[in-house]
């Protein structure tokens, strides 16, 4: 910012809607004022007045204070037809879902009580096929908007749906999550409560199983139903080497080394020896 310069002022830069005003720099810093702004307001009541600001606070160059306007009247309307998800059980879903997404810093989604659900996508063109939605598309739905510095904003409806896109094409990678989560879940409602702190009650615990349903059915039923026969084929190539196993233990007990060593041979590698995730 240089002196003589012309800004839009906003005393609370991030009040989507609030009034912005015409501000002159008068100073850029000074003792006891590192960062700070000093600036003199233009027209209105209080025309002349002058005030040291923060450099937030001046949110867009006069000059550009109609694209400015327009933006942030484009993103209260999303914000305002989105924030009401928070806390539901498809939000925490598509929290979940969108994690899984990389590079991390392609999408973000907002989630504090002034704008949550709408969704962050940096560099759409690039973004768009890591989410398998075209960005004509998005950029055509009434619902998306893309601002003056190229950063894609969509509303709830939309960063839904992306969510759902996303936990069918990464379906292989979501669900072993949704598994272990699920896991932890039957473990901690087996817990007294008196026995742990850290235990949740009943509602946390009932939530997240909701959350983790949600996102088992978004990945779609087809693909559910694999893992889950193979995770069921898994868990009886494991009860079965770990038999095979125990007659390998007890030939050699009895003396029969050489088919032992046989059997154990054909067995390859000892169920025994395998990685504690593997064996769930």
């Amino acid at each position: 910012m240089e002196i003589g310069e012309h800004w839009a002022y906003r005393a609370r830069p991030k009040e989507l809607g609030g009034a912005v005003r015409q501000v002159e720099v008068v100073r850029v810093g000074g003792p006891g004022r590192s960062g700070w702004i000093h600036v003199r307001f233009l027209g209105g009541d209080d025309a002349g007045l002058q005030e040291w600001v923060s450099p937030d606070s001046l949110v867009a160059p006069w000059a550009d204070v109609d694209t400015f306007r327009a933006d942030d009247a484009a993103e209260l309307a999303l914000v305002e037809a989105s924030r009401h998800v928070r806390g539901t059980t498809e939000f925490e879903a598509t929290r979940m879902i969108l994690g899984f997404v990389r590079p991390k810093n392609r999408l973000r989604l907002r989630r504090t009580v002034a704008d949550a659900g709408v969704l962050e996508l940096s560099r759409l063109d690039e973004t768009a096929p890591l989410i398998g939605i075209d960005a004509a598309e998005l950029r055509g739905d009434a619902m998306v908007y893309e601002n003056r510095h190229g950063m894609c904003l969509a509303g709830w409806q939309v960063t839904e749906r992306i969510a759902r896109q996303v936990a069918g094409r990464l379906a292989d990678e979501i669900l072993p999550e949704v598994d272990r989560k699920q896991q932890d879940i039957e473990q901690e409602r087996a817990q007294p409560s008196w026995y742990s702190y850290s235990r949740r009650d009943e509602r946390k615990l009932d939530a997240e199983a909701a959350v983790l349903r949600t996102v088992r059915v978004w990945c779609g039923q087809d693909k559910a139903d694999r893992y889950d026969e193979l995770v069921a084929l898994r868990a009886e190539v494991i009860r079965l080497g770990e038999l095979v196993e125990k007659a390998v233990k007890a030939l050699r007990d009895r003396g029969h080394g050489v088919i032992a060593s046989t059997l154990e041979r054909d067995l390859g590698v000892h169920i025994s020896s395998l990685d504690p995730d593997v064996r769930r």
